[in-house]
């Protein structure tokens, strides 16, 4: 008899929990959001990127940038600085406060990361990485 799995529901239950414990350590610890952090590591690698960039690597709509980019200008985590090019758009960049914010937080991530690969072989962790990077592909522009 075939083992019936559960995938979708395992996979959706294993992101919530891990998502919710991550916000939860991730504001004890560094006064953030794990959205927040995830838009640190973002800017930091696209230094100078606009909002709508960050709302296409987010998968977000320009209204939850709008408020998220708020609460980091509110923290001097980033600068809003007028586009040279376009009179509409605002370019972010990672303020020195950000960049310390987001130090503290490759920390919380790379322990996170080491968590989650205990008990497990490299063989294993690759056919893992292989199977969510499989699902995004498929998944990827279907709606």
């Amino acid at each position: 008899m075939t083992k019936k799995r559960r995938l979708i529901y395992q996979i959706n239950m294993a992101r919530h929990v891990m998502m919710k414990s991550m916000d939860s350590i991730c504001v004890r610890e560094l006064d953030v959001s794990v959205v927040q952090l995830t838009a640190l590591m973002v800017l930091n690698d696209k230094q100078g990127c606009q909002m709508k960039e960050l709302a296409d690597a987010l998968m977000l709509d320009k209204s939850a940038v709008t408020g998220l980019t708020k609460r980091l200008q509110s923290k001097a985590l980033v600068e809003r600085i007028p586009s040279e090019t376009d009179s509409r758009a605002s370019i972010l960049t990672l303020t020195e406060n950000g960049k310390e914010k987001l130090g503290g937080g490759m920390k919380l991530l790379a322990e996170a990361n080491q968590m989650m690969s205990e008990g497990f072989s490299e063989d294993e962790l690759d056919t893992v990485s292989r199977y969510l990077g499989h699902l995004t592909h498929i998944f990827s522009g279907r709606s």
